[in-house]
């Protein structure tokens, strides 16, 4: 039986995966394979999420919550207000 992805779930984990991607980016000191473990996750499944590949609801969950927000920000765009509180705290 072939599962039908829907657009929305796509995207949410396309936007996922950006705001993964700046976490990492902000956070030097933390690489793939420790936030992994620190998300309980194996840093395989954090490399191919980033690569592209998707993965499940839980795996968000897991990301979102060593990201210290909620599944529903991880899989929506940052914001003007968002972005602009993250560039000042790169300043800093």
């Amino acid at each position: 039986m072939i599962e039908h992805k829907s657009e929305t779930n796509n995207a949410g984990q396309d936007w996922a995966r950006e705001r993964l991607r700046n976490f990492l980016d902000d956070h030097h000191s933390l690489p793939i394979y420790r936030f992994a473990l620190i998300a309980g996750v194996s840093r395989i499944t954090i490399a191919n999420f980033l690569d592209g590949k998707e993965v499940m609801t839980v795996t968000l969950m897991k990301i979102a919550k060593a990201m210290n927000i909620s599944i529903d920000k991880l899989k929506q765009p940052i914001s003007e207000q968002e972005y602009i509180e993250l560039r000042q705290e790169a300043e800093l």
